[in-house]
């Protein structure tokens, strides 16, 4: 992250200059409320969703974000968690229909429009890690490996089921992305900026998840290792591969083989014991392992940790649930095969 001397206003303002007269400047003002548990919005909780969202609610994204959200003008999409705001002649269209979104990131998410007017994603002074575009297409593919939805407030946890590669190492992604020539590396002052234009990025993630709808999380690449960095350099490969063969546009949809329910694959490398608790979990979709005084929850060196659970602190704080049904690990090792 770098400091500004004139401070973030003049920051909004260099961008909307950029922009130009007839432009749209968008950043987020997510306040995820997930781990926390409270509801990040209470201001306007009792008139959601709507078209544009009436809270003066701060966001959580950091001081040019914040900027944006307070400049005169500005609209705030209509999400519980994750809306985003918006200045200039767009700001009406790209925010309005965030409302009908079930999900922070799926149909209807103001992602939609920045993509069908080819605008530009800037990360200035912050990583790949960032982008949260690499979101859209798991909501549009609805993906397995998704985490617990919570309809009351249209969101999703996009990490439970699997550790991320852009955030265990975003390092390999931002040189996957700078290889294809999708993203642009420079500096602005003394930040280090990415520049990537909507659709170009949009058909690398098309590109990717048809060659591998696993390829953004991180899974133990055989039985005899649970090394996620391996894991990251073969699957940052097979990107590469796939992109030298030529950018696709058309996303296939995914054919998932049939889910065996709530198996628990502790032959797995990445399986890491059972963690126990007295009451069980709220959620109906995490798996256990029911005894006579207490319930068992399997968990995953490979995942990250629950929203429901990570409270509880110890096991539930290093690992993840093992969600083994939506795993590419069981799908590819089925039960008494070898690896």
């Amino acid at each position: 992250m770098a400091w500004w001397k004139e401070g973030a206003e003049a920051v909004v303002a260099a961008l909307l200059e950029a922009s130009g007269p007839g432009g749209t400047l968008v950043a987020p003002a997510f306040q995820d409320d997930t781990w926390s548990g409270r509801n990040s919005l209470p201001d306007c909780a009792a008139q959601c969703p709507q078209p544009f969202c009436p809270s003066k609610g701060a966001g959580s994204q950091g001081a040019i974000a914040e900027a944006v959200r307070q400049h005169p003008g500005s609209v705030r999409s209509c999400h519980p968690t994750h809306s985003w705001v918006a200045i200039g002649q767009a700001a009406p269209d790209l925010m309005r229909d965030h409302h009908r979104s079930p999900t922070p990131c799926g149909p209807g998410n103001p992602f939609e429009q920045l993509i069908r007017r080819d605008g530009c994603i800037v990360a200035l002074g912050v990583g790949v890690n960032s982008i949260t575009l690499f979101h859209y297409l798991e909501d549009t593919l609805e993906v397995p490996y998704l985490g617990v939805r919570d309809a009351a407030r249209r969101h999703i946890t996009y990490t439970p089921a699997g550790k991320r590669i852009q955030y265990e190492f975003p390092g390999i992604v931002e040189e996957v992305l700078e290889a294809t020539g999708v993203m642009k590396v420079g500096r602005v002052g003394h930040a280090t900026t990415r520049l990537l234009r909507a659709r170009d990025f949009r058909q690398f993630l098309i590109t990717i998840f048809n060659n591998d709808p696993y390829c953004l999380v991180l899974r133990p690449p055989d039985r005899t290792s649970d090394n996620l960095l391996l894991d990251a350099l073969q699957k940052a490969s097979s990107m590469l591969r796939a992109w030298s063969r030529g950018p696709q546009s058309t996303l296939v949809p995914i054919q998932w083989p049939g889910a065996e329910q709530g198996v628990v694959r502790e032959d797995c490398p990445a399986f890491a014991g059972y963690g126990p608790l007295s009451e069980p979990p709220a959620s109906a979709e995490i798996p256990r392992r029911r005894e006579t005084d207490k319930t068992e929850i399997p968990l995953c060196k490979a995942n990250n940790r629950h929203p429901e659970l990570f409270r509880e602190g110890e096991l539930f704080n290093q690992y993840g649930v093992a969600f083994c049904d939506r795993c590419s690990w069981h799908q590819r090792f089925p039960r008494g095969q070898s690896a």
